[in-house]
């Protein structure tokens, strides 16, 4: 399972470099733009994006290329639900992608951490195409969490839901297919989840009940269970 996960791998890099190299540097300029001189059509052109990136791990990592691995058709549909959460967002305007103050030095983090993917496969002694790069599902995933975070006056929760519960699926992977790499996903959607429910929770109401403070201590208890569940993988 571990050799046909990797091999996989090998032949959607060897096959779609180019391509790779085309979506990194469109996510590169958008983010600029959005980061340094926002405009409503860097907006909606980065919605548009999301939905393509979506699309491209559903239907060419993983029906072109992933086929061979079990339960790729369900990772398929999932990312077909990633996309979809963006193309309600495209239609409906909801997210800003606006600056708040808010860990946007952790969301530019994360941004910049998807990079980090092939030089630690290479430190691994790995070669390419049998590598991992920033377009596969996992940095892909990391990159949108950083978008949530960096930009985050009013975003798009159900893509925020759907990247953190890929988040703990990658979890499982760093074991089961020997690549820990992405245990930089993992470890960032711990303190994403804190920091966002939290955030969430001093805007809305505070006569919720429970309270503030034991739906806070629940969320750092499942963040250190996350966190448990990780370093025993």
């Amino acid at each position: 399972m571990e050799e046909i996960f990797w091999n996989s791998i090998a032949d959607y890099n060897a096959a779609t470099w180019p391509w790779q190299i085309v979506l990194m540097s469109i996510a590169a300029v958008l983010t600029l733009i959005l980061r340094f001189r926002p405009a409503p059509w860097a907006k909606t052109a980065m919605k548009i994006y999301m939905v393509a990136v979506s699309l491209w791990i559903a239907f060419v990592y993983y029906m072109a290329y992933g086929s061979v691995r079990d339960y790729s058709n369900v990772m398929t549909i999932f990312w077909c639900l990633i996309a979809l959460s963006w193309l309600y967002d495209l239609a409906t305007g909801f997210s800003t992608f606006q600056r708040s103050g808010k860990s946007e030095v952790w969301g530019i983090i994360m941004l910049v951490l998807p990079l980090a993917y092939p030089f630690i496969s290479i430190s691994r002694g790995l070669v390419f195409p049998q590598i991992t790069t920033p377009m596969l599902p996992s940095s892909v995933a990391l990159y949108m969490l950083g978008m949530l975070m960096a930009f985050n006056r009013k975003i798009n929760f159900f893509a925020f839901l759907l990247v953190l519960h890929w988040s703990v699926i990658a979890i499982s992977k760093i074991g089961i297919f020997k690549i820990p790499e992405d245990a930089l996903l993992a470890a960032a959607c711990i303190p994403s989840m804190v920091i966002f429910v939290l955030h969430a929770l001093k805007a809305g109401d505070q006569q919720h009940k429970p309270s503030y403070t034991v739906v806070r201590m629940l969320v750092i208890a499942v963040a250190l269970v996350l966190a448990g569940c990780m370093v025993a993988a």
